[in-house]
């Protein structure tokens, strides 16, 4: 879970709800009327929530997204003590999200499953509010940053059968996210790049003509459920369980593009963290063949190069616009890790 933010409850605003729209600022997004969430709440069919009648409710802001959306920790006292939950506040209406999570718990993906996301508890409309349950346990990211060789083993392969088992059996809903998406994002990317540094400029031009020669030859058709953000900070392993956050990004999507995700996180973070891109590799490589052997599809690893280059291109946008501090690095690292991972194409 991310670190809260230790504001005051009077932080956040008391007034009901603005009508949906796309220019929420992010302020307007943190309005929970917790009188209006207890009654809410207490109109619930008891199949949704057992706990009987709130009786009082603490709220805690945890993390202000910039979509816009903001997550909170809420606490809800009943006469059985008090109950810990989730609630992520949305600028629009995100009923869609609820059922894409009971979807998933009807596929076998319940909080009770050894491979789980976290139990929907509700989605309260006039709130825009998603209601679901806490999952204490330690976080992958945690575990590849600090954890031993044999601690980032098991949790690989555990992410690794997690996302072989979701790709297998969950039904897909939402856009599709397709080949063309992709390459135009790496065209902006390539682009703003160019602008800040004209001596990238051939390295651009090439990476863009590998991208797109490549893509030529993928499988638009080859399409699944997708998470939209598999990473290790969305994974959480607790004894016995593996369960999957954060659903907001849920789409339809080619096998690869969650696998490929996956991987250049991890590359990343070690990268930030532990001092090489290459640290955690046999990580990478475990979960990778894990997933294969899990229900996998095989034409994944054919399709890895490119989603891994588009991959390495994504973020750093305004560090790079605004000239940050180490942006020329970042920028650097990007185009050599994206062109890196293309020519492997060429090499197998």
């Amino acid at each position: 879970m991310s670190e809260p933010i230790h504001h005051p409850v009077d932080f956040l605003h008391r007034g009901p709800m603005a009508p949906s729209n796309l220019h929420f600022s992010p302020l307007e997004v943190t309005a929970v009327d917790d009188t209006k969430l207890i009654n809410e709440i207490g109109l619930l069919p008891a199949s949704q929530w057992p706990w009987g009648v709130p009786r009082e409710v603490r709220i805690q802001l945890l993390r202000l997204h910039p979509e816009p959306h903001c997550t909170f920790e809420i606490d809800l006292r009943t006469k059985d003590g008090w109950h810990r939950f989730i609630g992520k506040v949305y600028a629009t209406d995100r009923h869609d999200l609820y059922e894409v999570m009971e979807g998933l718990r009807r596929a076998g993906f319940g909080p009770e499953k050894e491979f789980s996301i976290p139990r929907a508890v509700a989605y309260l409309p006039s709130l825009h509010l998603l209601l679901q349950e806490r999952v204490n346990g330690t976080s992958a990211k945690d575990i590849f940053k600090l954890g031993e060789a044999r601690q980032c083993a098991r949790s690989a392969e555990r992410c690794g059968r997690w996302l072989g088992r979701f790709q297998k059996l969950a039904s897909p809903s939402g856009r599709t996210s397709g080949i063309e998406r992709f390459l135009s994002s790496a065209e902006r990317k390539c682009r703003l790049i160019c602008e800040a540094e004209r001596g990238w400029a051939l390295q651009c031009e090439d990476l863009l003509e590998r991208l797109r020669n490549s893509a030529v030859s993928l499988d638009a058709g080859l399409t699944c459920a997708g998470h939209g953000d598999f990473c290790e900070h969305q994974i959480v392993l607790t004894k016995g369980q593996t369960v999957v956050l954060d659903w907001d990004l849920y789409d339809i999507a080619h096998p690869a593009r969650d696998v490929a995700k996956f991987i250049v996180s991890l590359e990343r973070l070690a990268k930030q963290c532990l001092g090489s891109i290459r640290a955690l590799d046999s990580a990478a490589e475990l979960f990778l063949n894990t997933y294969l052997d899990s229900g996998g599809h095989p034409h994944v690893p054919a399709a890895l190069p490119f989603y891994k280059a588009v991959f390495w291109l994504k973020g750093r946008t305004k560090a790079i616009q605004t000239r940050a501090p180490a942006w020329r690095e970042q920028a650097e690292i990007m185009l050599m890790e994206s062109l890196w991972n293309i020519t492997r194409i060429a090499r197998t």
